[in-house]
């Protein structure tokens, strides 16, 4: 029988009040100004999207998801988690680079 992997793709938009936020490393007790997209994409490398998207993982199996990819794209970050490192379809992404390029091909 063959195995079946989940895999996430998330899109954080970062010229929004939720990017503008303020996050905190885990191990750190003050909390860092977030005011541009590379310390949003460094809270998701330290492991904090279960914590700023608690609603994505109320699943059990999902927090044993790993992040595979971190994209940062123009005003947008696209993270790509999952129990496995492949990745999605071309026809399945939500990745809007990947998209337009598909529509581009056909």
């Amino acid at each position: 029988m063959k195995n079946i992997f989940t895999t996430q793709e998330i899109l954080l938009m970062t010229n929004t009040e939720f990017s503008g936020r303020e996050y905190s490393d885990k191990n750190e007790n003050q909390p860092s100004k977030n005011n541009n997209q590379n310390k949003l994409a460094e809270a998701c490398w330290n492991g904090l999207i279960p914590a700023m998207l608690p609603e994505l993982f109320d699943d059990p199996c999902s927090k044993h998801r790993t992040m595979w990819q971190l994209a940062e794209c123009n005003h947008l970050l696209y993270a790509h988690l999952g129990e496995d490192s492949a990745t999605p379809d071309m026809e399945f992404t939500i990745n809007p680079y990947v998209l337009m390029e598909e529509m581009n091909a056909n």
